[in-house]
């Protein structure tokens, strides 16, 4: 009975470690098409490169994702994870009110811009969605969920605005803030006024979305 149990330890363990190693495996080459991709661009984010860059044969990659949508299916969703953690870290470390989460969460995604891996990222994301029906949708879903915390964010500043207006806002930010990459991003011509434009942008986008709440109007509005 104790040899049984002892077997019985030793799968286990087995298995914890095989499942370990599978797990960095798939991380190892989710690293590998994001560098790929930000590194090389999209016309080379082929398996045989992904497998090339992660050291292991196509064969074996395969094995992990045996097709490329999967895999991009996988880098993505780990991407938008990633992303929408910081953001919710940032409104926790914002402050006590819901302005100043706001203003927290704003000014992390406009300081983001600046770092090489969104600066280099993102473009080749749109790139990627403009050939690719299914990376389209992905990424329309990543913005989704940004919009959505967004969205959360300013309710909660201003309870007072209808849907309508709650989602233009949402959108707004959003766009502005994309907006800024060609230009104060990693690198970009005016990547020095940075922190002024975060600053100003900041006091805008709160400035708006405290306003008080006015009917809407046009054929988007909620009837």
């Amino acid at each position: 009975m104790n040899v049984l149990r002892q077997d019985q330890k030793h799968l286990r363990r087995a298995r914890a470690a095989t499942y370990r190693k599978g797990h960095e495996r798939i991380e190892a080459i989710l690293e590998a098409a994001e560098y790929v991709l930000v590194n090389k661009g999209y016309k080379k984010l082929t398996m045989r490169q992904i497998a090339l860059q992660t050291g292991i044969t196509v064969g074996n990659l395969t094995y992990y994702y045996s097709t490329k949508e999967a895999l991009l299916r996988d880098m993505l969703e780990s991407i938008l994870r990633t992303y929408l953690a910081e953001m919710e870290r940032a409104a926790s470390a914002g402050g006590d009110t819901p302005a100043d989460r706001f203003v927290s969460v704003v000014e992390f995604l406009i300081e983001d811009l600046n770092t090489q891996r969104t600066t280099s990222l993102f473009p080749e994301l749109w790139a990627l969605a403009n050939h690719d029906e299914y990376a389209a949708k992905l990424m329309e879903h990543m913005y989704e969920e940004e919009r959505a915390v967004l969205a959360r964010l300013i309710r909660a500043a201003n309870p007072d605005l209808d849907r309508t207006r709650l989602n233009h806002y949402a959108l707004y930010v959003s766009c502005s803030i994309e907006g800024m990459t060609m230009f104060v991003g990693a690198g970009k011509s005016q990547q020095a006024s940075l922190q002024a434009l975060k600053k100003i942008a900041s006091g805008c986008f709160l400035q708006l979305v405290t306003a008080a709440a006015l009917p809407t109007t046009g054929r988007g509005d909620d009837r």
